[in-house]
């Protein structure tokens, strides 16, 4: 009995050691090819053809980025006819674009990573999205 015990915990302990090894090994090779490849932000449609009224393009904040404010301004483009929908891990804030298609919305963000999806209906239902993805901290790097 007392074996088998030991040899449990030689194997869980191997076992961390090997994934955390195989863990850092990943992490050393995606960082550097995160500088290499510029992320595209993709935009999804509910329909199979493309519509041109149907677009979001949003400019502010960058993907992937960090803040230490808890408070965003999410900034971009589309139809001025459309309804812009911000939804964040706390909270949806809609609005509607200016005449030129511009909007500025203020959503609040929690602690971590955040995933910003930015929604455009357009009259007749269909819609697009836009994500990003936004880290709150206030730890010095």
């Amino acid at each position: 009995m007392k074996e088998r015990l030991i040899i449990i915990i030689i194997a869980i302990v191997a076992g961390l050691f090997i994934t955390s090894a195989g863990f850092l090994i990943y992490q050393s090779t995606k960082k550097g090819n995160d500088n290499l490849v510029p992320k595209k932000t993709t935009a999804t449609n509910s329909t199979s053809a493309p519509q041109p009224n149907l677009f979001v393009k949003v400019i502010e904040p960058p993907d992937e980025s960090l803040t230490t404010k808890r408070t965003l301004s999410i900034k971009g483009a589309t139809n001025p006819e459309n309804i812009v929908i911000v939804s964040t891990n706390l909270e949806d804030v809609t609005g509607k674009p200016t005449t030129d298609g511009n909007f500025s919305l203020t959503v609040d963000i929690s602690a971590g990573a955040n995933v910003i999806i930015t929604r455009s209906i357009a009259p007749n239902g269909d819609s697009v999205e836009d994500r990003k993805t936004v880290t709150y901290s206030t730890e010095e790097f």
